[in-house]
Order: C-alpha cells, then structure tokens, then sequence
C-alpha cells in the first residue's frame, strides 16, 4: 500500500530524515537502549514493563513502563485505572486492535473519533494528573506496535498538525518504500523493540540533543 507525499502533514519525510540521520540514529539507539558510548536511558526497560500485562487491561507494570519514560501517575488515579473503574478502560481498550502494526489497521482507529483517541481523552479526563503525554505513554504500553509517543521535544521536530499525530504518522508509515528506507537504519538487533518505538526513541534524542 503506498500513498501520496503530499498527504503527510509532518515538517519533514520521515524516509528522508532517517537516511541523513543514520550514523547519529544508530549512535542514539545504541545508546539508549545498551550503553554504547554511555550509561543507557531508563527508558530501555519500557518494553519489557508493558509486555508484561494483558493487553486489554491496564495493570501495575504498565504504570512503570511509562515512570522509565520519566512521567508518573498519581497514586490515587493509578488506583482508579487498575483497580476501582479499571472495567471502564478494558471496554475501551478491547476497540482497539492488538495485532497490528499502526499502517495495516483501519485509518478510523487513528482518527480524531476513532477508539484509541477517545481512550486518550478518557485518560486525561478521568485521571487526576495524567495529561496527555501520560495518557499518550499509557496508551503506547498497552498498543506497542501502533501507538507513536510523542512528546514536546518530538513536536519541535515533527510540527504535526493539531490532533493528527497519529494518522500523520500512520500517513507517512502506509508507504512501504518509505517504510523500507526507515527499517534500513534501525534494523540492528535491540531486543524487542518495535519499529515504530526505534522511530520515536530516534527522533526523542535527536530532539533531546538538539534542545538541550
């Protein structure tokens, strides 16, 4: 499946970035994840937190995964998500697919009204202290192939248009070549690191250099 370049609204093709970037991507990588070069980021265990959870319920370790991504969830809507309204999130979650990579799943699961916006909204509305780059960690732990995180820093790189971060991302990610021009910078053994967690890890500490 490919689609047109001129329905990706981000400032850059990712394609592109990733080719002039490669030799910095792999040195990020490596970094982050194994401590070439450097102590390696709390972050690497975000992985093996989220996967070890069921997919349709948000548990304890998924509150870790996303404190490894330096954010936290308050002791009392923590409790609220596990344990007191947790029926509440495990129907939204069951909506949302648990199989897909973000590019072969419909275009309305990504949209504005599709379920895996309206469980991002639910997160912050619900949940004393979550905003919406918790929400957005939470969401990716449960939805590790098909939630992008995305951040401030990234925003800075990226500029995705207002409430489209991620069917832009599913935009750019639907071409294969593109996708192909990606995979041949950050395919090196990782673990179990997704495609698409190699892609935001690769743009956050670009962005954490660029804005430090």
């Amino acid at each position: 499946m490919t689609v047109d370049n001129s329905m990706s609204d981000f400032s850059v093709d990712l394609g592109d970035w990733f080719q002039a970037h490669a030799a910095e991507v792999k040195a990020n990588l490596e970094r982050y994840f194994l401590g070439v070069g450097g102590l390696p980021f709390d972050g690497r265990h975000f992985e093996r937190f989220s996967a070890m959870g069921d997919p349709n319920r948000f548990v304890a370790t998924d509150v870790l995964a996303v404190e490894a991504l330096s954010v936290g969830v308050p002791p009392d809507s923590a409790a609220r998500l596990l344990d007191t309204e947790a029926e509440d999130f495990i129907v939204l979650l069951r909506h949302i697919p648990t199989d897909k990579e973000m590019w072969e799943v419909p275009r309305y699961v990504l949209d504005n009204n599709g379920p895996a916006a309206k469980l991002h909204a639910r997160l912050q509305d619900d949940l004393d202290g979550v905003g919406w780059v918790t929400a957005g960690k939470l969401l990716a732990a449960k939805r590790p192939r098909l939630i992008p995180i995305l951040d401030d820093l990234v925003k800075k790189v990226l500029k995705p248009p207002r409430n489209r971060f991620w069917s832009t991302m599913r935009e750019q990610l639907s071409d294969e070549h593109r996708r192909e021009r990606i995979n041949r910078v950050v395919s090196f053994p990782l673990g179990d690191v997704t495609f698409l967690r190699r892609i935001d890890v690769a743009l956050w500490m670009h962005a954490k250099h660029l804005h430090a």
